[in-house]
């Protein structure tokens, strides 16, 4: 099923403290945010990841970032075993994705739900949202990418400072309807000690939100673990010309 012209379009519950969640914010440069959408919107949008999206692997080997299509269980599982051996000693992921968005620009199939989502993300109800709770106002738009972690899928410690823009806040919108916690899966922060500080828990229609850089971290999921469904990516920085101002 794709979007129609009466479909629910996402936007912002009207509930939303903003004031408190900036405070918050300021003082851990971080925050986690239930019901941020309308329920409409977040059950409208978690339909569309479940049944509405071809999703492909996404994995690294070194510098090498890989998205593969059509992958069969068998080869699926030959390239987890890869991506837990490099994990041991290197920066290491492996979940499934969907490309929305990878400058901002709209979604390929203007017909499909996924349109709707990139230009929330880019509107200037959401960004003006997002400016108000972070204060980083340089803000300008988003790239935006769906994904699905299953049961052994993981994403190892890092910071989100690389990366072709300049990233200013990351954000993980959770559309994840029912969740344990010892199911792993939880974004974790670590502290000055190097022990975990913070974790947030897959929760439906919760978004979260953290200054860039962040050492961070998804457990992986246990084998007897569920599906972890979320939109996530980065508020960057406007984009700038490669040539030099001229003086």
């Amino acid at each position: 099923m794709t979007a129609v012209a009466n479909d629910v379009l996402p936007e912002l519950a009207a509930s939303l403290d903003r004031a408190k969640l900036a405070e918050r914010f300021r003082t851990h440069r971080r925050i986690h945010i239930p019901e941020v959408l309308s329920r409409r919107a977040a059950e409208r949008l978690y339909r569309c990841l479940v049944q509405e999206t071809k999703w492909s692997v996404t994995l690294n080997n070194g510098k090498d970032f890989l998205d593969i299509d059509n992958c069969s269980v068998d080869e699926r599982m030959k390239l987890a075993l890869q991506a837990w051996q490099r994990a041991q000693n290197d920066f290491q992921y492996l979940f499934d994705n969907h490309r929305l968005s990878r400058n901002g620009e709209p979604y390929p199939d203007p017909a499909h739900y996924f349109a709707r989502v990139v230009e929330f993300f880019n509107s200037p109800a959401l960004l003006g949202f997002v400016r108000e709770v972070t204060g980083v106002q340089e803000i300008v738009w988003a790239d935006a990418q769906a994904t699905l972690y299953r049961p052994g899928d993981f994403l190892t410690l890092h910071d989100d400072e690389t990366g072709g823009h300049k990233r200013l806040i990351a954000y993980v919108l959770n559309l994840t309807p029912i969740w344990r916690p010892d199911w792993g899966g939880a974004l974790n922060f670590l502290g000055p000690t190097g022990h975990v500080e913070e974790g947030y828990v897959p929760t439906f229609n919760a978004l979260n939100l953290f200054r860039v850089p962040a050492k961070h971290f998804v457990s992986a999921v246990t084998p007897y673990g569920g599906m972890r469904y979320s939109v996530t990516a980065w508020f960057h920085a406007r984009l700038f010309s490669r040539r030099p101002p001229v003086l």
